[in-house]
């Protein structure tokens, strides 16, 4: 009987003892990280309006492009606000939220003194400027001949396009919400040179709760897609 009884006490402390490391309920606070972009506040009030609903409150903190994989996979953020899904293979420690926030599109971008055709990206004479590191921008390149000018953000492209330092270069944009980029002296060749989904990604620790935030984006997304039509 004794011994019954201890073994019952080890088997519930176990228990007790092994609960947090089974479940990761969410904090009141997550901090997501993010891609300095135009666009990007537009998926940050979506994921604010969902995580509200779980009575969760985000952060946000700006990272460089291949920053973020690091601090993604290794747990330093709650999870990556938007990235295409091609990127996926580099977050094999994140778990894609299953909800398009949009469809993004890339795009030749040039100053408005030079002609903007797609036929530029095939010549070896000419330099195309993008943000640097490993994306989706420079995986559209592919072996491209054109030379490559790396820059550290979506805003410093559209900054030297505007003041004819540069040519040409490659953008990340979502085709209805080009007018965000507002006068800057720029033209779009069209049509994109590569489309794909973005989705949101939380790290594995939240593995259990993605379901609840699949329904809540879900709901948020339709119905802000509803509005804009």
């Amino acid at each position: 009987m004794i011994i019954r009884q201890i073994r019952a006490g080890i088997a519930m402390l176990f228990g007790a003892l092994s609960l947090p490391l089974l479940a990761h309920p969410f904090a009141p606070q997550l901090l997501f990280s993010y891609i300095s972009h135009p666009q990007i506040s537009l998926i940050q009030d979506e994921l604010r309006q969902a995580y509200s609903n779980l009575g969760i409150e985000l952060a946000f903190t700006p990272v460089a492009s291949e920053r973020e994989f690091i601090l993604g996979n290794r747990g330093d953020v709650d999870g990556i606000a938007a990235k295409f899904a091609f990127a996926e293979e580099q977050l094999p420690d994140m778990v894609r939220v299953d909800v398009p926030l949009m469809t993004v599109e890339i795009y030749l971008v040039c100053s408005q003194s030079v002609v903007c055709q797609h036929q530029v990206l095939q010549d070896a004479r000419k330099t195309i400027a993008l943000v640097g590191g490993k994306t989706v921008l420079s995986e559209v390149l592919g072996d491209s001949p054109v030379r490559r000018i790396e820059l550290s953000s979506h805003q410093q492209v559209l900054d030297m396009l505007g003041h004819k330092r540069i040519d040409y270069a490659l953008l990340a944009l979502s085709y209805k919400h080009i007018p965000m980029l507002g006068s800057q002296g720029i033209q779009i060749a069209l049509p994109a040179v590569y489309k794909g989904k973005v989705y949101h990604y939380l790290h594995q620790r939240y593995a259990e709760q993605v379901a609840d935030v699949e329904r809540e984006l879900r709901y948020v997304v339709e119905r802000s897609n509803s509005i804009s039509k």
